[in-house]
C-alpha cells in the first residue's frame, strides 16, 4: 500500500474511532433514537441525488435499509447512551467478524475452517474477559446492545453481499432514507424531551450530530471502499481494527474511561481472533465486496 493510501486508512480508522466520542458527546443533549433518527434525517438529504436503484433491486435494498438504518443504528447509539466506558464497546463491536462468519455458515452454507474457528473462539473468550470485568459490570445493558448490533451488522452483511455491484453511496442513502423516518417515529413513541432538546442543544451536540453523519457514514465509509477497490482484502481490512485503538485513547482522554487490565486483555484477544478471522476470509475469498 502506498504512503497517501496508508495515511488514507488510518484517517479513516481515527474518523470511525473518534465516532464513539462525537456519538457520546452529541448523546448528553439529545435522547439517543432521536439523535439516530436526525442523523439519517441529514444523510438523506446530503444523499438525496443517490437514492436510485433498478427496480428489480428495491425489495434487497428496502431490506438492507432496515438491518442498517434501524436494527444496527439502533443498537449502536442504545449502546453508545448507556456505555460508561466507551471504548469497551468499541472493542465489542468487533464481533461483527465471527457472527458474520456464524452467519455465513448457517445462512449461506459457507465452509468454516479450523483455524477461523479457532479466531472466532479467541474472540468470544476476549468477550468474557471484558463481560467479567468489575469495572465493566455497569456497561452489561451497552455490551448487550452492542452485541445485538453485532449481530444485525453480520446479517446486513449478508444481504450486502447478495446485492449487485451498487454503489456504496447509494446503499448508505437507502439505509439513511429508510433509518431516519423510521427512528423518528421509533423516538416519538418512546422518548420524550425530543424539542426541548433540539431547541436547547450547543453547537457542540449539533456538530457532534453532523460529524457522526458526514465524517462516519459519507467520508470514511467511501474512502474504505475505494481502498478495497485497489488493495486485496487481506491488506486493507487488518487496519480497521485500530479504530477500536483509537476510540479507547480518545474515551481516555475525552471522557475519562477507565484503562482496566481485564479491559486491555479481552480487547487483545478479540482483536487477535478478528484478525485471524479476516486473514482467512481473505485467503478464502480474496475479491473485495461492494458495499
Amino acid at each position: 500500500m502506498s504512503p497517501i493510501h496508508t495515511l488514507l486508512i488510518v484517517i479513516v480508522n481515527i474518523v470511525w474511532g473518534s465516532m464513539y466520542i462525537a456519538a457520546a458527546i452529541g448523546l448528553e443533549e439529545f435522547p439517543a433514537i432521536f439523535f439516530t433518527g436526525l442523523r439519517f434525517c441529514l444523510l438523506a438529504i446530503l444523499l438525496a441525488g443517490y437514492i436510485k436503484a433498478p427496480r428489480e433491486h428495491l425489495l434487497s435494498l428496502l431490506k438492507v435499509g432496515a438491518l442498517i438504518g434501524v436494527g444496527v443504528y439502533l443498537s449502536l447509539y442504545m449502546s453508545i447512551a448507556l456505555a460508561e466506558n466507551t471504548g469497551a464497546i468499541a472493542i465489542f463491536s468487533k464481533l461483527e467478524v465471527p457472527f458474520s462468519l456464524i452467519l455465513g455458515y448457517l445462512i449461506l452454507g459457507e465452509t468454516v475452517g479450523s483455524q477461523r474457528i479457532a479466531g472466532t473462539v479467541i474472540a468470544f473468550i476476549g468477550a468474557i474477559f471484558i463481560s467479567f470485568d468489575p469495572a465493566a459490570f455497569d456497561d452489561i445493558p451497552a455490551l448487550l446492545w452492542m452485541g445485538l448490533s453485532a449481530v444485525f451488522s453480520a446479517f446486513a452483511m449478508i444481504q450486502v453481499r447478495r446485492l449487485p455491484d451498487i454503489p456504496v453511496l447509494t446503499i448508505t442513502a437507502w439505509v439513511s432514507l429508510i433509518g431516519g423516518p423510521t427512528l423518528l417515529l421509533m423516538s416519538a413513541v418512546f422518548e420524550t424531551g425530543q424539542v426541548p432538546a433540539m431547541l436547547n442543544a450547543s453547537a457542540l451536540g449539533w456538530a457532534m450530530l453532523i460529524y457522526t453523519a458526514v465524517g462516519s457514514s459519507i467520508f470514511a465509509h467511501s474512502a474504505y471502499y475505494y481502498l478495497l477497490q485497489r488493495y486485496p482484502v487481506a491488506q486493507v481490512t487488518p487496519f480497521t481494527l485500530m479504530s477500536s485503538v483509537f476510540a479507547i485513547i480518545g474515551g481516555v482522554i475525552f471522557l475519562e474511561d477507565q484503562l482496566t487490565l481485564m479491559l486491555v486483555l479481552g480487547g487483545v484477544l478479540i482483536l487477535a481472533g478478528v484478525t485471524w478471522i479476516n486473514i482467512r476470509k481473505a485467503k478464502v475469498s480474496p475479491k473485495p465486496q461492494s458495499a
